[in-house]
């Protein structure tokens, strides 16, 4: 299905200076994103648009692979005990920070254990397993109090970056860390500048010399700089955008799944959807079919839970078939709990993401057939993560979760103490089989685990999920090297042009 695309948008070029003065390595790209990060200290920033850009500043001691593995970073290798309890970590030699000093031992105790901590960062309840930590000599000795099959996943993370102990009160505005890119310059909802880092210490890596990152929030604009060479590369083209350049001589694309999942989440805690019948009716009033036509272009996999079919064997297939689109039962569910006359709400959506945006309205449609009359209101990404994710002041939301390398990455923020919790959830049985699944050590155990936990999600309608949005990068003919990967990065170290 194609729609002809109408737009009352002044299209504006953004003010740049050339992309590239050269071709090959050491040339440099301009990358168009989104939204401004909310700032690159590890343990304070909770935007995807920080995660995506520390990527190619920081590194912990393992990172995630372009496909889904955990790989070596600063640690060369590892080894965890036969009863899953001591991880031991070995640091690479001559590691060098931005700021010119080399990596110490100290520096991963010091990171590492600020973000432990709960009086430091709400993410230490991710960790809560660690018992001790310690180094001796090159070596990092982490000590579980239980087992913990996510542990190493959570090692990948932004969170979990490993930066110079002198730097701790600079990092929100001034990131330090090893990895391939510097960052030499920050102007605040316009641009970022990253830049070769001549000490890396990946051989050959990064090709590139200069990255800028262009802050567009308006994909029609994103678009037109990208055909008039302004722009190199948008990593995550808003499917409605896809149709103006497909046929554009000189691009090119890398499609695939993105592992992340669109849902509409639903404050649990709030009246009238703290009712389970009233959030079941929800569900049965979503055709989401007509979203992914009507706000993906097709370019999307329906989902029943908050994990992708991208996670393979973790996704649970059974959970889609349990809410079929029935407006009828909808409306059946509705009068049980109290509300034959429906009722109104407000639906937020971030200004950032058109695909949010569309859905949405796609949404409203839908709910306004059985009698739940929506207010849409558009707001900016910084109000949204304060007002919305932070503190959870709001009714209905849409929003994507990022894939993780890890199911319980994922599906652990549903449990009713997790700081990720934004739908308020709250289910003993889901935080008991959570608990479960993190300590059990054999995979077809965690397996049967994991696809309970997802049965539960979408029974007790925590939110209604819609669908795995593709990933299209879409780049000049002569960028090489981009890889999409399972997680929310930009891996900007490999790209060359040709």
């Amino acid at each position: 299905m194609r729609k002809p695309f109408i737009s009352l948008i002044l299209i504006v070029l953004v003010g740049l200076t050339a992309c590239t003065a050269s071709n090959g390595e050491g040339a440099g790209i301009t990358v168009a994103i989104p939204a401004d990060p909310d700032g690159f200290h590890p343990h304070h920033s909770v935007a995807a648009a920080s995660a995506e850009i520390a990527f190619n500043i920081y590194e912990g001691l393992v990172k995630a692979g372009a496909d889904g593995s955990v790989q070596p970073a600063l640690a060369e290798e590892w080894s965890i005990s036969a009863d899953g309890l001591t991880y031991e970590f070995t640091l690479r030699p001559d590691i060098m920070f931005h700021n010119g000093r080399p990596l110490e031992a100290e520096d991963v105790i010091h990171s590492l254990g600020r973000l432990f901590d709960e009086e430091v960062t709400a993410k230490a309840r991710e960790f809560a397993a660690v018992d001790t930590l310690e180094a001796a000599g090159d070596k990092i000795i982490i000590t579980l109090s239980r087992p913990d099959a996510a542990f190493l996943a959570l090692l990948t993370e932004f969170g979990a970056s490993i930066y110079p102990r002198e730097a701790e009160e600079q990092l929100d505005t001034r990131p330090v860390g090893t990895g391939p890119f510097v960052l030499t310059d920050w102007q605040p909802n316009n641009r970022l500048e990253l830049t070769r880092f001549e000490h890396y210490w990946q051989d050959g890596l990064p090709l590139l010399d200069t990255v800028t990152l262009q802050i567009i929030p308006d994909p029609n604009t994103a678009v037109t700089n990208l055909r008039t060479g302004h722009v190199d590369l948008i990593p995550r083209l808003e499917p409605d955008y896809m149709h103006q350049v497909e046929e554009e001589p000189g691009l090119k694309f890398v499609e695939g799944p993105m592992n992340l999942v669109q849902l509409l989440a639903i404050n649990n805690a709030r009246e009238p959807f703290d009712n389970l019948l009233v959030r079941q009716a929800i569900n049965y009033a979503i055709d989401r079919e007509e979203i992914i036509e009507g706000a993906a272009w097709g370019y999307g996999t329906m989902v029943g839970t908050n994990l992708s079919p991208a996670m393979g064997e973790w996704y649970n297939p059974e959970v889609d078939e349990i809410y079929s689109y029935s407006p009828e039962k909808a409306r059946e569910l509705l009068a049980e709990a109290g509300y034959a006359d429906g009722f109104s709400a407000v639906l937020h959506l971030p200004a950032p993401y058109p695909l949010h945006i569309n859905a949405g309205q796609i949404l409203a449609h839908q709910l306004e057939q059985v009698g739940i009359e929506l207010s849409l209101e558009i707001i900016e990404w910084s109000t949204w993560l304060e007002q919305i994710y932070q503190n959870r002041d709001f009714e209905l939301t849409v929003i994507g979760f990022t894939g993780k390398l890890d199911p319980h990455s994922i599906i652990g923020r549903y449990q009713s103490d997790s700081s990720r919790n934004l739908n308020n959830f709250d289910n003993d049985e889901y935080d008991s089989l959570i608990r479960q699944g993190l300590e059990a050590t054999d995979p077809a155990e965690r397996q049967e685990i994991y696809r309970q936990v997802q049965e539960i999600l979408a029974l007790d309608a925590a939110a209604a999920f819609i669908m795995d949005p593709n990933q299209i990068a879409v780049m000049a003919g002569d960028i090489e090297g981009w890889q999409n990967y399972p997680v929310y990065v930009l891996d900007l170290a490999a790209l060359s042009r040709r």
